[in-house]
């Protein structure tokens, strides 16, 4: 078994070849292109470049606010983001690469619509890195900065819709080579490049800012999986393709590598003049044809226990735009009548361990899928798995494309070379992050927090946050409980997760922008409330109670009733009630104070004032 790693991360700022902002959104306008393959630098067509070919789409794109005539290819790419550079740089020395003298930009042809262009820019910063490891170094291959595609929204009917917010947004991929031992080390892997990248001031902290594509091999080529979402995700993708390879691999022997002859297509419309399928109907009624085709000796391999042979042949009936594809061992789910299932089995000629399938689509469609289908399963069966695979929000994974090769390259003329001098690297010095051990040494050092506290921070990527609000706020160990403890408790007891933005006015900065500082004038912070009230915890957390449990606006926190500290004369009075009327003890005190009042109150002037009034025995 080999596993590699390439990890994408956004940066934040303005795009890597425009001065668009990285955030933006839809404004309204769109425009449609269709994409058409060219030759890369050796003079061939790739394969995966032919394969979206064949898919034959239109795109349409959705203009957007940070969006301007480079990312419509209607004018040349503007000089490089510095910024960008800088970071791939850093990151390239944190790594421990060799940085190149030259960072040349390269088109890599992509026709599947993520790109208005037609391409992808991406240049080579370092090479032959290494990060270490609990089971020894992994190397690292090569690290790139990059334009990022657009966002895709839909696909249907032959159409793919996308945005242009996140073309051109820096990117940065790690690719690893295929050191890695299992997926429990490939996610460790994920992890420990992560933090070098999310250390940056610049790094982009969005929902959708770090993907992780997984090459993976178990002896029967190469398998690209594109869009692990979380990095949680990774062992899960890991562990169902290890399961589908086996799986696969136990058919082909059922066949010894031969692969079954797929009979012809045969036109069964007319079994349907009077289904009850109101999908076939339906389908019909549109001018579609029903069809379908003989598969010899795979009765219970299209679905059956771990086999799904079936999913196999519909992954390509659905990238040519055909809604799927019925078989056999799942006929009944689909609502037909067991005459209508004899019809269909005796017009593709079933024998007792033959599969039938099944597709709905118009005529022409056939003519390309059924070419495709035979090569999908000769290639099953000579267990020639090399291919290019989606991630699925479940864990699994799903036919995208042939493998991509060096045929789909060629240099980019629009951007010329960019010296990377031995000064332009010392300069950048400050900017290589540190390693996990330095930082967690630092955080117990300097602000007195716990190795637990450190690593969690590290760990739920809030370091940058955690610096950046005591840099202007101070209380480390208070702002450490509010990110580790307290936030994420009121974001369980109401079921919903902060966004960035509300977590900006609770903690004081605008963590999509970077440096912490008030959004504007208006801009009322909880901790800048704390700061200027000199609010205790207690209080403090109080307040984030009520904004995030009661839903109490921001502007209002200030003078709200519950939030003004009860003074120590206060204190003194609810004690002196509590102590005449109740069993009091250290251990019960500030329960039962609670109960008498709902503002705010320091638990250690209560203990206090409580030894100096009980009862003495």
């Amino acid at each position: 078994m080999k596993i590699g790693l390439e990890i994408h991360f956004q940066l934040k700022g303005n795009k890597l070849f425009c001065s668009c902002s990285t955030e933006g959104t839809e404004s309204g306008s769109s425009f449609r292109r269709k994409l058409t393959p060219v030759m890369g630098e050796m003079g061939k067509v790739d394969n995966a470049v032919e394969y979206e070919n064949i898919r034959n789409r239109e795109f349409l794109y959705h203009v957007s606010t940070n969006s301007c005539l480079v990312e419509k290819d209607e004018e040349p790419p503007h000089p490089v983001n510095i910024e960008a550079l800088n970071t791939a740089i850093a990151i390239s020395e944190a790594l421990n690469c060799k940085i190149l003298d030259y960072a040349s930009f390269m088109r890599k042809i992509v026709i599947d619509g993520s790109n208005t262009s037609g391409f992808q820019r991406t240049g080579i910063i370092g090479m032959d890195g290494y990060i270490e490891t609990s089971k020894g170094p992994v190397r690292i291959s090569t690290i790139t900065l990059e334009e990022d595609a657009c966002r895709k929204i839909s696909e249907k009917h032959g159409r793919a819709e996308y945005s242009l917010d996140r073309l051109g947004i820096p990117l940065i991929e790690i690719s690893t080579e295929p050191d890695i031992a299992d997926p429990d080390h490939a996610l460790e892997t994920a992890k420990a490049i992560g933090h070098f990248v999310m250390s940056m001031n610049n790094f982009r902290r969005e929902v959708d800012s770090i993907r992780q594509d997984v090459n993976f091999s178990m002896g029967f080529g190469r398998v690209e999986i594109k869009g692990v979402s979380k990095l949680s995700f990774i062992k899960d993708t890991l562990d169902y393709e290890i399961k589908r390879q086996k799986a696969l691999n136990e058919i082909s022997g059922k066949f010894s590598g031969r692969s079954p002859e797929l009979g012809k297509f045969i036109d069964i419309s007319d079994i349907f003049t009077n289904t009850g399928s109101s999908m076939i109907k339906k389908a019909i009624a549109s001018g579609k044809s029903v069809m379908c085709a003989r598969l010899p000796g795979c009765n219970h391999l299209m679905k059956y226990g771990n086999y799904r042979l079936g999913r196999e042949l519909a992954d390509v009936a659905k990238n040519i735009g055909i809604g799927g594809l019925m078989h056999s061992d799942e006929f009944p789910a689909y609502g037909l009548m067991d005459d209508e299932l004899n019809k269909i089995y005796q017009s593709a000629g079933k024998m007792d361990n033959d599969a039938v399938i099944v597709v709905i689509a118009d005529k022409p469609s056939f003519q390309i899928l059924r070419p495709l289908l035979i090569e999908r399963m000769d290639k099953i069966m000579k267990l020639d798995l090399a291919e290019t695979r989606a991630a699925t929000p479940s864990g699994e994974t799903r036919y995208l494309r042939p493998l991509a090769g060096k045929e789909r390259m060629y240099p980019e003329t629009d951007i010329p070379l960019i010296q990377i001098t031995e000064d332009h690297i010392e300069n950048i010095k400050d900017m290589v992050p540190k390693s996990i051990d330095e930082i967690k040494s630092e955080l117990v050092e300097k602000y007195k927090l716990s190795y637990v506290e450190a690593e969690s921070l590290i760990n739920t990527n809030m370091l940058s946050t955690f610096l950046s609000i005591v840099k202007d706020f101070n209380y480390p160990s208070t702002v450490s409980r509010i990110l580790l403890q307290i936030i994420p408790e009121f974001e369980k007891k109401r079921d919903k997760k902060l966004t960035p933005d509300e977590k900006a006015d609770i903690l004081g900065v605008a963590l999509s922008q970077g440096n912490s500082y008030s959004r504007n004038d208006t801009v009322i912070s909880i901790l800048g409330i704390a700061k200027r009230k000199h609010w205790d915890r207690s209080t403090l957390e109080m307040a984030i109670s009520l904004y995030m449990l009661d839903n109490i606006p921001l502007s209002e926190l200030e003078t709200r009733q519950e939030l003004i500290p009860l003074t120590e004369e206060e204190i003194r009075k609810v004690i002196t009630e509590l102590v005449s009327s109740a069993d009091i003890s250290e251990k019960n005190i500030i329960v039962l104070f609670r109960k008498k009042t709902v503002r705010a109150f320091d638990p250690k002037v209560v203990i206090k004032i409580f030894r100096e009034l009980k009862p003495s025995n």
